[in-house]
């Protein structure tokens, strides 16, 4: 079976909110200026080796994240939360790096999606 590549933001999640783009553009707003500092927090909590701090924070993180049709953010939280479970504190790591760069791409497609409507 080949895994086809998930979108950076889900478009049915994106068609389930047609005429509804007020709405959207407020989600994406309040994600795009709030995630940040979670980011910085799970990046804090993995330094520190806070498991039970980065498993709380990489779960809601993913919660959010699928809320918005953020799929492959919310697989790197996933990841990172088990990750986190298992005290494996080098794959957690390699997750983060995963997440960071998710998150860029997330972040670049509600900017657009921003400036085009």
């Amino acid at each position: 079976m080949v895994e086809v590549e998930k979108e950076v933001i889900d478009s049915r999640f994106l068609a389930s909110m047609a005429g509804k783009h007020p709405f959207l553009k407020r989600m994406f707003t309040v994600f795009i200026s709030q995630e940040p500092k979670r980011i910085r927090k799970i990046r804090d909590a993995l330094n520190s080796g806070d498991v039970k701090e980065l498993r709380m924070l990489a779960h809601a993180l993913k919660g959010g994240a699928a809320t918005m049709g953020a799929e492959r953010v919310r697989d790197c939280c996933l990841l990172l939360e088990k990750a986190s479970k298992s005290n494996d504190l080098q794959a957690a790591q390699k997750h983060l790096q995963c997440l960071e760069s998710e998150m860029r791409n997330a972040y670049a497609f509600m900017f657009n999606f921003l400036a085009e409507n």
